[in-house]
């Protein structure tokens, strides 16, 4: 009796795990690291803004309209943020009496100078304009000089003069068949731009060619 039982087995140590165990710090500095990474997409998702932006593409020259403006989610900083129209703002009271100042593509948000009063403008100015005398792809919002040239029975060898230049198209107008030819009614923004009557009259006297401008 006084020798162990050889059936008997040593009781094993339990192995203690200390804190310094590498494996268990890379643990817990990757949660640190994911929480905090998570913490921080959180907060920066609440600083998005919510600004407006164009729902569709506008031309320069074309009235604003209400439709024209959707709600969109953007993260801006700084002077960026405070260059762009932000829903919270009050639209001004006459927001139909505005025009785009330049073209905007759909999802672009709305800076504070892309839209004028156009309170400056002198009038409008209709010209009928044969096919072939003016871009084809002419559309509202592009900038033309205006140069007209020797009308119907007037001599051939009268050279052509520009009467007006950087005019804002308004309204590409439609074709029209007009006796032999095909016309287009062209609305001329005229701005600062002063015309005297007798301007006036050689331009719807004579012909007129459109040149689009930059």
């Amino acid at each position: 009796m006084g020798r162990r039982d050889a059936t008997t087995r040593p009781a094993r140590r339990v192995v203690v795990r200390r804190w310094r165990d590498p494996r268990l710090l890379t643990g817990v500095v990757l949660v640190l690291g994911a929480t905090a990474l998570g913490a921080r997409v959180v907060v920066e998702a609440d600083d998005t803004v919510e600004y407006w932006a164009v729902s569709d593409d506008v031309p320069a020259g074309d009235a604003v309209g209400r439709d024209d403006l959707v709600a969109t989610q953007a993260r801006l900083d700084g002077a960026s943020g405070e260059a762009y129209v932000r829903v919270e703002e009050q639209l001004p009271d006459d927001l139909g009496g505005l025009r785009w100042t330049d073209d905007l593509g759909a999802g672009s948000l709305v800076a504070h100078d892309a839209w004028g009063s156009g309170a400056e403008s002198r009038g409008h100015l209709p010209v009928s304009v044969q096919t072939g005398f003016l871009p084809a792809d002419l559309g509202a919002g592009d900038l033309v000089d205006v140069w007209v040239g020797p009308g119907p029975g007037e001599p051939a060898d009268l050279a052509a003069e520009r009467f007006a230049s950087g005019l804002r198209v308004l309204d590409a107008g439609q074709s029209e068949t007009l006796g032999a030819s095909v016309t287009r009614t062209i609305v001329l923004d005229l701005g600062s731009e002063t015309l005297r009557g007798e301007q006036v009259a050689a331009i719807a006297a004579g012909h007129v060619t459109l040149v689009r401008v930059p």
